[in-house]
């Protein structure tokens, strides 16, 4: 009885696992890129727009 209740947990765990990682890959790590490549745009436009153009 007790191998049955953790073969079943065990399957919901594999489950639970599962889907956290599907949302790291596919929503998580995108996002957290989108973000940090913005923000140094930003960053970069900001210190254009105030000092002025940086020469060669």
């Amino acid at each position: 009885m007790t191998q049955q209740a953790s073969s079943e947990s065990a399957k919901q765990v594999k489950t639970k696992e599962l889907k956290a990682l599907g949302f790291i890959i596919f929503l998580l790590f995108p996002i957290v890129t989108i973000t940090g490549i913005s923000a140094y745009g930003f960053i970069i436009w900001m210190i254009q727009a105030f000092g002025g153009v940086v020469g060669h």
